[in-house]
Parts: structure tokens; sequence; C-alpha cells
């Protein structure tokens, strides 16, 4: 226990100034009074202290809410955070790491991070992860990071930085609420190792660490972002820069007017420019944080409406979204929203504020520690007509009270001279920042912190006018950046790359309208004398082959004889010296024809500019938007440089304005108009809409043409005519997303497919049971296309390894698989596919009996991100590729291994004793007979999270099995125990009481159980499907039980029983039945087979007709009833037999509360009910990769 003065000085640490033992007497007298060395009217400012001081103000106060990536629920106090942000804060220390990489999501763990780095008195280097591997290496090698924090998910994004630094140490979050007195994994125990440091080196608390930093100027995060060059730069951030940009968000965001209440949502990502300061901000008003890992929209809602969300920071975009969701409603109390990126349009103002989200526009750059401008909502605007407000509201406005005003600069003087425009609302120039809240400079960069300095100011880069009020507005970009979907693209940049083709001489890169990111980048080029080149090939090249990142990719590049040399500059190998006093113009040819409604405000050709570009950060940090990933939400946002608060291209001359009317429904932005018409359902409707204008046309035909139904032959032929007409209207080949010819099955061939093999677009192609197709077929749909993510080829039986090779060489984006009894594929092929298709996620083998451990073993090792792989029936697997999978894919969610015969008990012994598959959710192994007791065990401690778990016909396995099972507890959903014999009722008694939210569970053929154990399962409160087909032992005293259960009545009074398996159960009666039927009346399946009772004609009339497959005997005592026939069978018994009176529970209740709230999980088990079978891969299977069916 600490003295009284120990915890006096730890709460008063923060007024001390850092410094030598010697300075512990009072101030000396010979001291100057402005020496910072007096530690009477000065201090250290470190935003590391706000989380020390919240948590002594008040520890008990609400600090994080969060969902786990396991679906938990998880909050914490300021004292719990403080607890693990100062744990690991010491082991930083302990173990000397003074340069700390961040690779996650919004995380808990990642909040707690930067305050621990921070309080070690390390560098905080967080990376945007949609960024390339090759990207992300180069940050943490630039950086000199010394070890890595990285979510689970995001490990693979590390594979080419580990492979040029093995050494350095990883630190996995696993973003799970691990159970009280455990650890949820190595970020959990780096914090205990932190935290019993400290007790050993003698319980110092803070006071042991550098939450009171040594120096107001020492770096504490590197915030890095692209400059032009396409290398990213690291912005040094310093603890007084940092302390003073977080106080004024407090400030100019209103964070401390809900007296240490405010509920703050992170959408923004806190990887950009340390998420503007904002998890400092919170802290400092003792706000709680609502961390999300992926932004969902519906969720938002929620939130907003049940925990009372009171600011978030979000791009136009992602409140357009987001005002747009079904679920968006007035609210009852404001939400504050900083609103950054492109300036909102008056409509989004107006449906942000008629939902009660009050709009703050801010402005800034990476440089400035995010937003460092605010426009300031005066009352008189009030009294303006709505445009006008909104046009001002969408000003740029003032700088923020701890900086100094922000001023625009002349830009027609020698480089270092400064000079202010007028402040007239006309002469244009370039926004200079000057003050606290400006960056340090770029790290290991002399001469590009010279150019953003010079002159003493901080150029941004960024062209304005200075209104007379002292607000700026900005009007355009100096330097030539494409803005396409918020994200920025250097042209400049983009030419640099594109003209490193061998075959390229020259490229200029100019912005087209696109009709959902607003504009995009093309690429025109010209060839080397005596080289030929395709617009694809470049294409291909700079997708696979250059170092440009994806985002910036050019969806069109034209080749042409000869560029201009006027409306823009050539990157090349020759016209080097050409100049802007060139005469000539852009050829028509290459003015791109419009695709959407005309804006307000067009953007001007871009001015590429001889000398090289200026180094302010510019370039995005966002994937490609074509990539399937887990919900990456924040594409829609700005980047991490200076337009993550910045502002779309605008015209520098805004007379333009007033030349162009349009009505307000021509202003629509295009996400907006393809919001609409994505509502409409008739194709007819579509139609007129196109009709309109071309804009509409534009924003249509990508929403009709983008999944074609191919159900018919008649719209099969209509749309292959149009797909190979060559003078089409669009481009319609390429705008086909998604193709399934699955409803045409057999008479689908490999001439039917040819009009398609120009669709090189296509993401997901499904061609389930198109039994007459060939490799020639499919073949041909797959050569070139670099697109495709899911491919469904299941029961084409005449596949071969050829199939494989192709799809290998060309889809490295392949996400799914799906080769369901392609029974000629082989191991030699497989293997292939693993090495070159790394991105698999979903993988399905079923059926393909030629598969060994050798390809297995390939998939394992090659493809990382694998989340789902079935080898139902894949005979020749065994023990080692199983382990191999369990142990290497740390992601897996689901296995299935049914009827895999080679499988015993050795593929589960062998697992590290210390491995945790916190991610497997479902595991079949039906009919793996050599499975036992022992390896059910093992099972169960390596993968707690279990929730679907089949053992059918696993004949060997007894209670001591389920007594394992019963560690699952709420996790477990669906339990399938068919033919496992040796089961009692002693183990099915302890089942239930440990896992009361099983919905479905499988019984038949347990010979040994008898009413007991169905009375126990008739608490269940979630029970939807039974099984106890040769239970031969239960009677009518089970039904009843069944039929009477309180807990069976759980939700509203009603049973939730939906499908009851009662065949071969000789002991039952009408009696019991019909009770069953009257108390269910959800149920719609019903099996009776061989229950003497009702094998009587006017019973078996509602019954459905038996299977054509069976034999005259299996005919005779067929009895199931589904659907309809459950009521008529209903409607029948009551005619005939009076309603027997309700059944009293005399059954015992489960150990949980039945009134336990429901979870929102019950569609997701649709689906399992046949886990055993083999199941077609769905066009919609790999749309979320958050998705799982536990």
């Amino acid at each position: 226990m600490s003295s009284a003065k120990d915890r006096l000085s730890g709460l008063l640490g923060h007024l001390i100034p850092s410094s030598s033992s010697s300075d512990t007497q009072g101030p000396s007298t010979d001291q100057g009074q402005n020496n910072n060395n007096n530690k009477v009217n000065f201090h250290t400012l470190s935003p590391a202290y706000f989380l020390q001081r919240s948590a002594a103000i008040e520890p008990d106060a609400e600090a994080i809410y969060h969902i786990t990536s396991d679906g938990q629920e998880l909050r914490r106090n300021y004292l719990e955070f403080a607890d693990r942000a100062r744990g690991l804060a010491f082991f930083l220390k302990k173990r000397g790491f003074k340069r700390v990489g961040i690779l996650c999501p919004n995380t808990p763990a990642f909040l707690e991070s930067i305050f621990g780095i921070g309080a070690a008195g390390a560098v905080n280097i967080a990376v945007n992860y949609r960024l390339k591997e090759d990207d992300i290496a180069y940050i943490f090698t630039h950086s000199e990071a010394e070890v890595i924090i990285v979510d689970k998910e995001f490990l693979p994004l590390l594979r080419v930085y580990r492979e040029a630094k093995p050494e350095t140490p990883i630190i996995v979050d696993t973003d799970t609420d691990a159970a009280e007195g455990q650890l949820s994994g190595p970020f959990d125990e780096a914090v205990l190792e932190g935290l019993k440091y400290d007790i050993a080196t003698g319980n110092n608390g803070w006071e042991g660490l550098q939450a009171q930093a040594g120096s107001e100027d020492d770096v504490v995060a590197l915030a890095y972002t692209s400059g032009t060059t396409s290398r990213p730069k690291g912005v040094e951030y310093t603890n007084r820069g940092a302390y003073l940009a977080a106080l004024g968000n407090v400030v100019e965001s209103g964070l401390n007017v809900f007296n240490g209440r405010c509920r703050y949502l992170w959408i923004l990502p806190m990887f950009h420019a340390v998420g503007w300061t904002f998890p400092w901000a919170v802290t400092a008003a003792r706000g709680t944080h609502y961390c999300l890992r992926k932004v969902d929209y519906g969720q938002i809602w929620k939130l907003f409406k049940n925990e009372g969300i009171t600011h978030f920071n979000a791009a136009p975009t992602v409140n357009t979204l987001l005002c747009n969701h079904p679920d968006a409603e007035p609210l009852s109390t404001p939400v504050i929203v900083q609103v950054a990126g492109s300036p909102p349009t008056p409509h989004l103002f107006e449906q942000m504020t008629s939902l009660n989200l009050r709009p703050v526009h801010v402005y800034g750059m990476t440089e400035t520690y995010g937003p460092t401008t605010r426009c300031y909502m005066l009352p008189a605007w009030d009294q303006l007509p709505r445009d006008e407000k909104f046009r001002r509201m969408a000003r740029q406005g003032h700088g923020f009270l701890t900086s100094l005003p922000t001023r625009v600069i002349k830009t027609d003087v020698p480089e270092g001279t400064i000079i202010d425009v007028k402040q007239d609302g006309k002469e244009i120039g370039e926004i200079a920042f000057v003050g606290n809240i400006c960056a340090q400079g770029y790290y290991k960069d002399a001469e590009a912190t010279r150019k953003l300095f010079a002159g003493g100011v901080l150029h941004s880069g960024d062209l304005a006018v200075w209104h007379p009020d002292g607000a700026i507005q900005i009007l355009d970009r100096a330097k030539d950046i494409i803005i396409s979907g918020g994200e920025n693209i250097s042209s400049v940049a983009l030419e640099s790359m594109l003209v490193t083709h061998p075959d390229i001489l020259e490229v200029g890169v100019v912005a087209v309208p696109d009709t959902h990111w607003g504009e995009r980048p093309k690429a025109f080029v010209t060839t080397k004398q005596g080289r030929h080149l395709e617009g694809k090939e470049v294409i291909d090249w700079a997708r696979n082959q250059s170092q440009i990142s994806k985002f910036m990719l050019p969806r069109e590049v034209e080749v042409v004889a000869e560029l201009p040399k006027t409306t823009f500059h050539i990157h090349g190998e020759r016209n080097q010296d050409a100049t802007e006093h060139d005469q000539g113009s852009v050829p028509a040819h290459l003015i791109p024809i419009p695709t959407a409604v005309p804006m307000p405000r067009q953007r001007q050709p871009a001015r590429f500019s001889s000398e090289a570009p200026s180094e302010s950060s510019t370039s995005s940090t966002s994937p490609d938007r074509t990539a399937d990933e887990d919900t990456d939400f924040f594409t829609a946002q700005a980047n991490d440089s200076q337009s993550s608060v910045g502002v779309a291209t605008r015209d520098a001359h805004p007379h333009h304005d007033a030349d162009l009317y349009l009505p307000p429904i021509g202003r629509l932005p295009p996400e907006i108009l393809i919001a609409i018409f994505a509502k409409l359902s008739s194709p007819s409707d579509m139609l007129s809409c196109m009709r309109v204008c071309r804009g509409w046309a534009a924003n249509c035909v990508g929403i009709l043409w983008h999944r074609p139904s191919c159900n018919n032959w008649d719209n099969m032929k209509s749309i292959t005519a149009s797909v190979g007409k060559s003078d089409s209207f669009f481009p319609y080949s390429q705008l086909i997303r998604r193709l399934n010819l699955s409803a045409l099955t057999d008479d689908v061939s490999d001439g039917t497919v040819v009009p398609f093999a120009q669709c090189n677009r296509i993401e997901r192609l499904t061609l389930t049971n198109c039994s007459k197709l060939t490799d020639k077929g499919v073949s041909d749909l797959v050569e070139g296309n670099r697109h495709l993510q899911a491919l469904d080829v299941s029961d084409l039986k005449h596949l071969t390894d050829h199939t494989l090779y192709t799809i290998a060489r060309n889809c490295a984006r392949l996400q799914g698989l799906n080769i369901t009894g392609c029974v000629n594929v082989t191991d030699d092929s497989l293997i292939t596919v693993s090495r070159n298709c790394r991105q698999i996620k979903r993988l399905k083998l079923n059926g393909v009996t030629q598969v060994t451990d050798k390809a297995i073993l390939s998939f394992a090792q090659s493809c990382p991100a694998i989340l789902e792989i079935d080898l139902h029936d894949c005979k020749l697997v065994t023990n080692p590729s199983v382990t191999s999978l369990m142990t290497t894919l740390q992601n897996l969610r689901e296995l299935r291994l049914a009827h895999c015969t080679e499988i015993d008990d050795t593929a589960f012994l062998e697992l590290p004793r210390h491995l945790s598959m916190d991610s497997l959710r479902i595991l079949d192994l039906t009919s793996c007979e050599s499975v036992r007791d022992d390896a059910v065990e093992r099972i169960v401690a390596a993968a707690p999270r279990l929730r679907n778990l089949v053992l059918a016909k696993c004949r060997f396995i007894t209670d001591r099995a389920v007594w394992a099972i019963c560690r699952l507890g709420k996790n477990l959903h669906y339990v399938h125990l068919g033919h496992c014999s040796n089961i009692t009722d002693a183990a099915v008694i302890q089942l239930v009481k440990s896992c009361n939210r099983i919905r479905y569970i499988d019984l038949a053929c347990c010979i040994r159980l008898t009413d007991t154990s169905v009375q126990q399962l008739a608490t269940l409160p979630k029970l939807r499907r039974i099984g106890l087909v040769k239970c031969q032992n239960i009677t009518d005293n089970s039904i009843h039980a069944l039929a009477g259960s309180k807990a069976a009545h759980h939700s509203g009074g009603v049973s939730s029983l939906e499908r009851v398996h009662l065949s071969y159960c000789v002991r039952l009666t009408i009696d019991g039945i019909h009770a069953l039927l009257n108390s269910c009346p959800r149920l719609t399946h019903l099996s009776l087979t061989g229950v003497q009772a009702f094998l009587r004609e006017e019973l078996t009339v509602f019954c459905r007709e038996a299977p054509s497959e069976f034999t005259h005997q299996q005919r005779e005592v067929f009895c199931v009833f589904s659907g309809e026939g459950v009521n008529r069978l209903r409607d029948f018994l009551n005619r005939i037999i009076p309603p027997p009176p309700p059944t009293r529970d005399m059954t015992e209740a489960t150990m949980y509360d039945d009134d336990e709230e429901l979870e929102d999980e019950e569609n997701q088990v649709t689906g399992l009910m046949h886990a055993t079978a083999a199941t077609a891969i769905h066009d919609d299977d790999y749309i979320d990769i958050g998705h799982t069916h536990g």
C-alpha cells in the first residue's frame, strides 16, 4: 500500500516538471522568472497524463464500450482503463522498447496502447491496415519499430515485414473478452507482465512512468502519410502539440459540456492522425469511448438510440450513408458531428439537422494534428436563405482556440517570401498555418521538412480566399490531386510510376467523372518506338507488378499516338524540357464524355508542373475499393494526410457557379442517386429512370447489370445478345460483377458461356450443377479475369487440373473456391492454387476424392486467411492435415471433416498445449469413428467458443465426452450426438444445465436415454429442433414435457419448437402428439415414421410423399408431416379429440434465468441443419468476411 504522500504525489505529479534530483529543492532566487525549471509556474505538457487524471477523479466512470471480435459486450471503467494502459507502459519500460508499431482496428487495445506507449516515453507508430503489405513493411522499417502490437485479424498483413525483420517481437491482440481470472491472448499477457514488473520494482504506479514527459518537444507519435513520391512520410507529433490539439478538440467539439458524460463513437479510424487526437481529448473530458471494430450503420443507429451517443467524427460520404440508412430517425437528443473531407452539401446539412445530428465543419491536415480550423455557426446566419446559410457553413472558418489564426498567403512570390492576400473573399492564395498545433516535421526527411516550413509557415498546398470576417474558404488544390470517393490520388505520382513501364514513353493523367466516386484517374500513354501496348496490359501491369497502391490504379488507360503539351505536362523519357508556353490543345477524342449529372463547381483540367512536386502529404491510404474486406467502411472516408480533414478539389473560379443552373434534383450527388435507384424493385421503373437523362442512366445501368438474372433461357438470350454488341451505349460486359447460371443446370454447355468470355470484371461466378461444362468453358470464363473473388463449380465432374491451373494463373484475388464433387482434380493443381491464390478464405473440397494431406498442408501453410474449409468425404486426409489446419489458421471459423475416416484422436492430441482457437465456431466430425473422449476433451480446451459441434456416429464417445462439452456453456447452440449409443441420462442432464442456449440437439439412436433426459431437454428456453429417432425408451411423458414446459414457452408464451423427430419411438401414442401439436404453433416438421399409432389411413393422408428411392417396406411405415401437413393434422385431431388441458410444468429449470434476453443470432444457425452434407457456395457467401454462421 502506497503512503498518503505517495498517493498525493501521484495525483499532483503533473504539476512538477521531470528533471534531475537536484530540482527537488525550491526554485533558486537567481533563476529568471520565465525559466522553465521554475516548478511554481510551469509544468511540462503531455497528453498521456489525461488518463491518469481522469482515473484519479472518477475511477468508476465508464471509459470504454466495445463489442469484441467474438460478439461479446465489453465495458471498462476509467480505473480498469488506466491500469491496463499502465501495465502496458511498464511492459515496454521493462523490455526497453522505445518505438512501438500498432496495426489494429478501433479496439480497446488500440486505445490502451496509445496511452501505454505515451506513458512509457515511447513513440506510437500507428499504421493504416488498408495499405499494401510492402508499404506497411516500409513504414515499420523506416520508423525503426522495435515491437508491433497487431490485431489477430491483421497478422497476415505483416508477412512482408516479418520476412525482412523476423527478429521484431509481435504482440497479438485477439480482441476477445476473457473470463474473469483468465487472459485473452498475448496483449493481455504483456499487460499483466508489466503490472507484475511494477510490483517487483517498488509498486511505483504512474510515478514510475513518464506520464509527465521529460520534454514537451519529445516525439509522442509518428503519423505516417504518403507524399507525392508514393513513399509514406512520418509526421512527428510532440507532447506539447498533441496536448494542445487535444484540448482544442475538447473545446471546439464541446466534449466538456456534458460534465464528464460525453459518449464518443469511434467511426473515424484511430490510425488517422492518431484519431485527430480524440483518444486524448475524450479521455481528458472523462467521456466514454465507444470503440467500433467495424462500422455497421444499423448498429450505429442502435447505439445512438440506446446508449445516448453525443459525438462522432466522419467524412460527408459516411454521413450521407448514415442519414439514408433505413433505421435513421430523428434523435431525442443532439449528436455533435465533426464533419471533414469534402464540404458537405446543403442537402446533407439539412438531412443531418433534421435527424438531430449537429454538424461542425472542420479542416486540417496530418501536419496539424488533424483539425485545426472550425466554421463557427453565427446566429445571424439563421436569417439568411437556406442555400446561403449552408454555403457559409461549408467554409473552413477560423483557427482553433489553441492555435494562431489561419492565414492565406500569396503564391506568385519567391519561395520563402510570405505576404498575406487581401481579406476580400476574392484574391486567391495558399492556406498557411503557424502556432502550437503545427507538427515538428517529417521524420528523417530534412528536405521535405524544409519545404513544408519554407518562410516560417506551414504550407498546406490548398488554395483559398480570405473573407473580410477572417474566415477562409478553400477553392482548389495547389498540387495536382484527383479526389476519388474522398481519397486523394496524386496524378503526378501516378504518372511517375506508370512511366516506369518498359514500353511506355510518356504519360498524362487526368480526372474523369465517375458515377460512384465523383471522379477517378484516367491515363493517356504513348509507347516507345517499335513497341505495341494495349490499355488493359498497362492496367494488369500496374496491378500486379508495379508499386502503385491499389486505390490509385486507373480503371482506364488509353494508348494514343501523341500527347498534347499544353493542357497538361507530360511525364516521360523525352519532353522533359517542355514548357507551359508550348502551343496546342487537347484533341477532342481525348476528352472523356461525362457519364454523370454535371455538378456545380466543376473541377478544372489538371495542370502538371515540370518541377518536383511539393512534399506535403496528400495521397490516400485506402485499398482497392473492389477488395472483399471485412466491412471496410473507411473507404468512404478521407485519408490520413491533409485531406483526412480537408476538402475536395474545387474550381478556382467561383463565378462559374452562376453560369450553370441545375434544378435541385440535378444536383444530387451520385451516391444518393444510386441509393435511391437501388430501392426500385421493378426493372421497368429502372428503365424509366434511365430514360430521363444520361446522368441518371449512368447511375442506373450499373445496378441493373451488376447481377443479371439468368434464371431462364429467354433472359439468357437477351443478356448474351446485349453483351455481344460492339456498338452498345454502355459497356455491358464490364458492368457484370456477379454471374449465376446455376438455375439452367444441365442446359449450360461450353458454347453457352462463350459470350461471357469478354466479361473480365466478374467478381462472383456460380456454375453449380452445370454438369455439361468442361475445362474449356470454365477456363474461358476465368482467363484474364483478375477480379474474380468467388468461384463455385461444384458437381462439374468433367473438370480436371487444367481449370485449376487457369484459376491459379489468373485469380490472385480469389477468396472463395467450391469444387465439391470435382473428382478429377488432384493435389498437383490444388497446391498451385494454394501458392498463387493466397487470399482464399473459404474452401470447399467435399467429395474431391483424390485430395491428400499434401494439398491440405499446402493450403494451411500458404493461405493464412482461411476462415472455412470443408473436407467432407475426403477419405485420404489424415491426422497431420487436421493438426496443421487447427494450429496454423488462427482465424479458422468452420472446419468440416465428415466421413474423413482416417482421422483419430491423434489429430487433436498433437495440438500445442497452449493453443487457443477462439475463432473456431463449427466443427463437424460425422462418422469419424476413431475419435473418442480424449479428443473431445482436447477440442473443447483448444476451442472454448465452439457454437456448433457435430459428433454423429462417433460411436465410441461416452458421458465423459459430453461432460467436456458442458464446458462450452452458453456458447453451444448446435450439438449432434446421433448414434453415440453410450451416452446416458446423467450426461444429458448435465449438458442441459450447463448449456442452456442450445437451439438444435440430435440424440438419434442414443438407446440408453429415457424420459428423464427429454424432460430436462424441455427446459431449454431456445430449443427449436430436437431429434430423438429410435430412442425407444421414451414415452408420452417426454412429449407432454416438451408440450408443457414453461421454458419451452419462453418467448412471449409461445413454444419455440419448430422441428421434432420422433421416428421409431414406438411407445408414443396419439395423446402425447396431440398435446404437442396444440402447444407448438411454430411446428413445421414432425416425423413419426414407424410409430404404430400413426400408421392409420385417416392420419397418413396428411403426410408428405415418401422419397422415390424408398423400398416398398420403407414406404409402408413412412410417416412425416411437414409444412401445411402439420397444420392439417392438428386441425383433424382437434375435430375428433377435444384439445387436452394445459400441461403443468413439472420439469426442473436450468441453472440460467429463463427470461434471459434472446440474442440476435437465431437465424445464423439456419443452414446448419444439414451440417454433415456438402453445401454449395451461394452468391452472398463472400460479401462480408466478418459474417459467421455461428
